[in-house]
C-alpha cells in the first residue's frame, strides 16, 4: 500500500502522544510512545516509509517504534516530582508555539502548567511583534504561570500581563539563577514545566538543575 499519511489531530499526555491519521479513505488512531510535535513528525515519516515498502496501514502501525526527540518536549522528572519538559531545542516561534500546545494538553489532565521561556531566535525588527503575539497565545492556552528569562524576551512578559481576561501570572527574570529559584519555589508534584526558547541562553543548564543532575 502506498500513499501520503495525513495528520488530522494530535493529543498529548504524560505518557506520549496520540494521533489521528488518514491514508486514502482509511482513518486510524495511532499511539506514539513519545511526546510532542517533533516525535509526531518522525512517526508520520516512519508510517509513510513503511507504506512505501508495501506494508498495509495496519502493518505499518503495528511495527511503529518512535524514540523521543531529545530537547523537544522530552519528558523528565524534576527533583520535586514535577513533570519537566526539556524543549531547549526549540528556539523559533513556530516550534515554541507548538510546544506550548503540548503543555496545554497536559494541563487539561489537571496538572498546573508553568512555561519557562527565554528569548526567541528572531530578526531584530520583528522582535516586538513575535514575542507579543506569543504572549497572547500563552493567555489563550490558559498557561497558569509564565516565567520569562532575559530582557530580550520582555515583550512576551508584557503582552501576557496586559491580557485582562487571563487568570494566570507572568514574571520577568534577569537570569537563569533567578528563574531557577522562582520555579523551585512555585512548582511541585502537581505541576508540569515547559522550558523552551532561549536562543541566546543555555537553558539546558536550568533543566539540569531542576532535574537534580547538578545543584
Amino acid at each position: 500500500m502506498t500513499g501520503s499519511v495525513l495528520l488530522d489531530d494530535a493529543r498529548h499526555d504524560s505518557e506520549g502522544s496520540t494521533i489521528d491519521v488518514r491514508v486514502g479513505g482509511e482513518r486510524r488512531t495511532v499511539r506514539v510512545g513519545a511526546l510532542g510535535p517533533a516525535s509526531i513528525d518522525r512517526a508520520v515519516a516512519a508510517l509513510e516509509a513503511a507504506l512505501a515498502r508495501g506494508e498495509s496501514i495496519d502493518e505499518a502501525i503495528g511495527g511503529l517504534a518512535v524514540e523521543q526527540v531529545a530537547r523537544r518536549t522530552a519528558p523528565l522528572r524534576a527533583a520535586d516530582g514535577a513533570l519537566l519538559l526539556d524543549d531547549t531545542g526549540s528556539t523559533h516561534v513556530d516550534d515554541v508555539r507548538a510546544s506550548l500546545r503540548v503543555l496545554a494538553d497536559l494541563g487539561r489532565s489537571g496538572l498546573r502548567t508553568i512555561a519557562v521561556i527565554g528569548p526567541l531566535a528572531v530578526d531584530e525588527p520583528d522582535r516586538f511583534e513575535v514575542h507579543d503575539a506569543l504572549g497572547r497565545i500563552i493567555v489563550r492556552l490558559d498557561v497558569r504561570q509564565l516565567v520569562v528569562i532575559g530582557h530580550g524576551a520582555r515583550h512576551l512578559h508584557m503582552a501576557a500581563g496586559l491580557e485582562g481576561s487571563w487568570d494566570g501570572e507572568s514574571v520577568l527574570m534577569d537570569d537563569l539563577g533567578s528563574a531557577y529559584d522562582f520555579v523551585r519555589a512555585t512548582s511541585g508534584a502537581d505541576a508540569v514545566i515547559l522550558i523552551s526558547g532561549g536562543a541566546d541562553l543555555d537553558l539546558g543548564d536550568l533543566v539540569d538543575r531542576l532535574s537534580g543532575d547538578r545543584p
